[in-house]
């Protein structure tokens, strides 16, 4: 397996591919991530356990949606029972297992991380909010921003360390080392296509919030945006994790059979 250059442009290449490819079985997709997201939500009614569980998971998502794009390249539906396909093979499994408990531990580190650098204040404002209190007085000189933009921070970095681990564990046969190792490297040889990826996104995201808010207030129904924005926003999140496919395709060449399939932007 070798990297490969990628320009800044590319990642807008992925994002309009990964459009593209969602517009062709959006069912498909749909179903697999609303698989995924009912499997989430029954465990996060598991005290304590069912949180780290959930973040486990995270990184089956990620192999699920490059095993759902790939198969919807050469025009296979992409199916919810993608979600099991690793724990066929005993060796992924495991590799699998380690990348979920090493995300989850990462992210309980950030979070102890940035809880003990703004010293409280900001779950202490969620504890108010959730209250229907106004914030603590600590916080209206800014630092609550501060606080959500340092955990921004340290979960994309946290992101970007395991951007494409699942997929070099599985294409790649990496044990978890190897492939956070290899994973941050094609990151910061890529950080700018990631970033034009990310904020291609986040564009999108806005955009199309923004169209449905105006078409809501021209038929009259503007009092239920609020409702409407969840709908948008999953279809949105699923189209994003079937774009992944294709930055993972650009970023590495694997040695004899393409694993991965058709690379784009090349």
């Amino acid at each position: 397996m070798k990297l490969k250059t990628v320009r800044a442009a590319q990642g807008l290449m992925w994002l309009r591919a990964g459009l593209a490819v969602f517009a062709r079985q959006p069912l498909g997709f749909s179903a697999l991530f609303a698989l995924f997201g009912l499997a989430i939500v029954l465990l996060l009614q598991v005290p304590v356990v069912g949180q780290f569980a959930a973040l486990a998971l995270m990184p089956w998502l990620n192999l699920a949606f490059l095993l759902g794009t790939r198969d919807a390249l050469v025009g296979r539906t992409p199916r919810p029972a993608l979600l099991l396909e690793p724990w066929r093979n005993v060796v992924l499994r495991k590799r699998l297992i380690h990348v979920g408990i090493a995300y989850a531990l990462g992210t309980l580190v950030v979070v102890l991380v940035a809880h003990a650098l703004d010293g409280g204040r900001f779950v202490a404002a969620l504890e108010a909010l959730a209250d229907d209190q106004a914030p603590p007085e600590s916080m209206a000189d800014g630092s609550l921003a501060w606080a959500v933009l340092l955990r921004l921070a340290l979960l994309s970095l946290l992101s970007l360390l395991f951007w494409y681990v699942p997929g070099l564990v599985a294409w790649g046969e990496m044990p978890l080392s190897k492939a956070l190792f290899a994973s941050a490297v094609a990151c910061l040889r890529s950080l700018g296509a990631l970033a034009a990826f990310n904020l291609g996104w986040m564009a999108v995201i806005v955009l199309a919030v923004s169209v449905m808010q105006v078409l809501l207030a021209l038929i009259g129904l503007g009092n239920v945006v609020a409702q409407a924005v969840v709908p948008v926003a999953m279809l949105a999140t699923t189209a994003f994790y079937a774009s992944l496919y294709f930055g993972f395709v650009d970023s590495f060449e694997f040695d004899g059979q393409d694993k991965a399939g058709p690379q784009v932007g090349s």
